[in-house]
């Protein structure tokens, strides 16, 4: 098998739209159901709304207020929400700083699989794509076999990255 990483020169907000197009087209590609996204407030979901239609789309944010009350009834109407101060949630630190090793982006991609699976909104073991970002915006998408706990996740794949 062979397939292609996209690198990015920087990290930021402007990568956004790119990584969603590469995550959703690879997921209708391989049959893949989910993709899991940090939103922090809001603007990578809107984003995924106009990119992904008929997919499963997952929203981890932080928490509420972060996140706009308009954003989260309109993007309810196509996937879920969900913050992850309200999940019982704990990241081992040298798991942390072992996914940053790839890049913030990394670490994240691999927290809101996780937290999806912890929510009851992805089963474990079900391959996702989990995407994540270095400040705003998204900059990292990845292939993860979804698990309950940091220790178990897969990354079978990157879609891409910054460089």
């Amino acid at each position: 098998m062979k397939r292609t990483i996209e690198y990015f020169e920087q990290t930021g907000p402007e990568n956004t739209e790119r990584v969603l197009e590469l995550a959703c087209q690879h997921a209708r590609e391989t049959g893949i159901k989910s993709i899991v996204m940090a939103s922090t407030r809001g603007y990578t979901a809107g984003k995924a709304l106009e990119v992904c239609s008929g997919l499963n789309l997952i929203a981890v944010g932080i928490e509420r207020d972060r996140f706009p009350a308009e954003e989260v009834e309109r993007f309810e109407q196509a996937g879920r929400v969900i913050f992850s101060r309200e999940i019982d949630s704990t990241y081992p630190s040298d798991m942390q700083t072992a996914f940053r090793r790839f890049g913030q982006g990394t670490k994240v991609a691999v927290q809101v699989a996780v937290l999806a699976v912890q929510a009851g909104l992805v089963d474990e073991g079900e391959t996702v794509i989990g995407i994540g970002g270095s400040s705003r915006g998204a900059d990292t998408a990845l292939v993860i076999k979804a698990s309950w706990g940091y220790p178990d996740v897969f990354i079978s794949e990157v879609l891409c990255k910054p460089a």
